[in-house]
This record gives structure tokens, sequence and C-alpha cells, in this order.
């Protein structure tokens, strides 16, 4: 992947991915707190944070975009690496393309599995 492509993915990932992360822990605290309910005003009632929290849209937006923006952020990251040292720049590349690969897999089976 070229290093602006790597760049533009890591920016255009950065908000929607900070919207869903936002979206997951405010609706875990308003699944287990009172206080986050009322600091709420209202607005995220027990069964609002049930739906959001356990949308497997949600779930599978965010996976995606985590495993998206980390990919392209670890390209960046192994591009300027690589003038240093090559070997370790491609073992840190691969070795985080499988582990998002293995996470990957996990969510789509924690969603989709029996």
């Amino acid at each position: 992947m070229k290093a602006k492509t790597a760049i533009a993915i890591v920016e255009w990932t950065s908000l929607p991915l900070l919207l869903f992360a936002g979206l997951l822990v405010i609706s875990g605290y308003g699944l287990t707190s009172e206080a986050a309910r009322n600091a709420s005003l209202g607005l995220l009632t027990f069964s609002r944070s049930q739906a959001i929290h356990l949308s497997r849209l949600v779930k599978l937006g965010f996976v995606s975009l985590l495993l998206l923006h980390t990919y392209a952020g670890t390209e960046v990251l192994a591009k300027k690496m690589e003038k240093n040292n090559r070997k370790l720049a491609a073992l840190m590349e691969y070795s985080v393309l499988a582990f998002l690969i293995y996470v990957g897999w996990i969510a789509v089976n924690g969603e989709f599995g029996g």
C-alpha cells in the first residue's frame, strides 16, 4: 500500500472510529450505571443502551473500522521504519496483519458463528 493511501485511510477512519468507540462506551455505561443514564438527561435509557450496545451493525462497524485503521497506521509506521531496518518493518507489518486477521475472524465468528 502506498504511504499516501495509508495516511488517507487513517485520516478518513479516525472520526467514525471515535464515534463508534464513544457510542459503545456510553451505551455500556448506560447498561450498568444509573448515574450515566441520569447524566444523559433521559436520552439514554436502559433499553436504548441495550439496543445500541448489542447492535450487530455497531459492533461490526467498529471492528471493521478498527481493523482498517490499524492496518493503515501500521503501513505508515512500516514505511518510516523501512529506511533504518527493512526486516524489522516487514516483521512488524506481517505480525500486525496476522493479528488483525485473527481479530477479524473472532469478530465474525462471534457475530455469525454458532
